[in-house]
């Protein structure tokens, strides 16, 4: 025997996460420029052997971007007179990517929801 089957409550589901997806939509076509990558700090050694680095203190941080090129994860330099600019850019990129994290898991959620109705209310036939 299926469970009861109410309507008004997967209305009431569905159009209130359909609500916040189309809130999160809205938030990414408002979207400004954005860089490829997510922002690291980077610490190195310069290879001076009088140097602190050489006993551990490394020079840093420095920005860089960790960018997926043909398939392998790179690290790349941000000039040190490009870093506001493409620091701001990384973190719209981040926040962009997180928003487009919580749309498909509303979608999968309304999925979800619609394979239920399906199930509540299709029946087999002799």
């Amino acid at each position: 025997m299926k469970k009861r089957f109410n309507r008004k409550s997967f209305q009431k589901k569905i159009s209130s996460l359909n609500r916040e997806r189309t809130k999160h939509i809205s938030t990414l076509i408002q979207s400004k420029q954005m860089v490829h990558g997510l922002l690291h700090e980077v610490y190195r050694k310069c290879g001076k052997s009088a140097c602190k680095c050489a006993h551990g203190e490394e020079h840093g941080p420095y920005p860089a971007l960790s960018v997926n090129k043909e398939g392998k994860q790179k690290i790349v330099m941000v000039k040190k007179n490009d870093a506001p600019v493409v620091i701001a850019k990384s973190r719209r990129y981040r926040k962009f990517q997180e928003t487009l994290v919580k749309i498909r898991k509303i979608n999968k959620e309304i999925d979800r929801l619609l394979e239920e109705i399906k199930s509540a209310t299709t029946e087999s036939y002799p």
